[in-house]
């Protein structure tokens, strides 16, 4: 598969980001996008972190959307080192497209390791025992939902988990899983695979509250804020368990917490985003 159809390449190019000045970086435009994908934005803030920090690594990341990202517009992302401790480094980063910012996060970074360890994990749905293989492609299920033909294939493979309870009229529960793993091989990169995170951290999750108001035919969802946390260093090399759930809605804002788990259920990272699920607007006859 060449690099302009293969969606882990294209990927990969976006997040090899350019360095333009001291602490600054910036990335191309990106076509066939109206408005562009938050989780490649957040990872991309990231990845400017990163290369900043001399040592450490990335355990958490905080950021809020501002504006949407236009597609066809270059982004260059501005990084102020907060601090460099002898544990811990900060980062913040502002992701800028023309003169707007759109996004704008935290990212703290430590080369910490020992310590306290505990784990109280919830308990997760029994369906996932028989792991992925055969359950039905994410964009299927998406397509059915809404009414839209599929999308290109994302570099990032997810099959859900119980898909009827995708229906728009189904009752489903407050939570949701689904299988996730990169459509190939990621280099030998650390950052690349906290980068990568970072990336799908954001896919499917808002999914999880819309789908209890109709599901997203009826919906114009927009995430606010995001912030994902990495409990272990990430090794993205096969299939791991993204579980949600969402514990409250109001205002049109739903708040969704998210696990990243390996198959047999350590969790390696934790997500939260609050996201406004707005009602669409019947068209003018």
């Amino acid at each position: 598969m060449s690099d302009s159809v293969d969606p882990l390449a294209r990927l990969l190019a976006r997040l090899d980001l350019e360095q333009t000045g001291p602490d600054r970086f910036g990335s191309s435009a990106t076509g066939g996008m109206r408005r562009l994908f938050g989780g490649l934005i957040a990872a991309q803030c990231a990845v400017a972190a990163m290369r900043t920090v001399e040592a450490g690594r990335l355990h958490a990341l905080h950021g809020f959307f501002l504006r949407a990202g236009r597609g066809g517009a270059g982004l260059h992302f501005d990084v102020t080192r907060t601090r460099d401790g002898r544990s811990f480094s900060a980062r913040r980063v502002v992701a800028m497209q023309g003169a707007d910012a759109i996004f704008e996060c935290l990212a703290s970074f430590t080369t910490h390791a020992d310590g306290i360890e505990h784990a109280a994990e919830p308990a997760l749905d029994p369906a996932l025992a028989a792991g992925p293989e055969g359950l039905p492609d994410w964009e299927s299920v998406r397509a059915a939902e809404t009414g839209e033909p599929a999308r290109t294939p994302d570099a990032i493979e997810v099959r859900v988990v119980r898909p009827e309870e995708d229906r728009p009229d189904a009752t489903p529960p407050a939570s949701r899983a689904v299988w996730m793993r990169v459509r190939g091989a990621l280099p030998d990169d650390p950052c690349l695979h906290a980068a990568v995170l970072v990336y799908a951290s954001d896919r499917t999750l808002l999914r999880t509250a819309a789908r209890m108001h109709g599901g997203m035919r009826s919906r114009l969802p927009a995430s606010l804020d995001h912030a994902v946390w990495l409990h272990r260093t990430p090794r993205l090399d096969g299939w791991w368990i993204y579980a949600s759930e969402t514990p409250i809605a109001t205002e049109a804002r739903a708040l969704v917490h998210g696990r990243m788990l390996t198959p047999d259920g350590v969790r390696f990272a934790s997500v939260a985003q609050e996201g406004l699920l707005r009602r669409k607007k019947p068209l003018d006859v």
